[in-house]
């Protein structure tokens, strides 16, 4: 028969490994919650990089095309002055040569 020492010890050694068990599962809880934190965290974050990103692009594209605007009504702007300054003078704008053509030889 087991003595009253033996049980006690048993008994004490059965608590510690429940103690044990119950540490490790609220540890894990522990785990569980931060890697779930931090998971949100980065998803956040990177919602907020994209949105930054995307807003960036957006202002650029913008910016070019008042870029491209403003190079259009400045062409246009010489090309006006320029037909008024032909009218002014009363000639006719001098056109560029036009390129003589050379007959193409058919292959026989």
């Amino acid at each position: 028969m087991s003595t009253l020492s033996e049980m006690e010890k048993k008994a004490e050694a059965l608590k510690i490994k429940q103690e044990r068990a119950v540490d490790a599962a609220e540890a894990m809880r522990e785990f569980e919650a931060e890697k779930a934190s931090l998971l949100n965290n980065t998803l956040r974050l990177r919602a907020m990089r994209l949105e930054r990103e995307a807003q960036q692009a957006q202002e650029e594209q913008l910016s070019d095309i008042k870029k491209t605007a403003q190079k259009l009504a400045a062409m246009q702007k010489r090309t006006v002055a320029a037909k008024d300054a032909v009218k002014a003078s009363g000639t006719k704008a001098a056109s560029a040569p036009k390129k003589a053509r050379t007959p193409t030889k058919k292959a026989s």
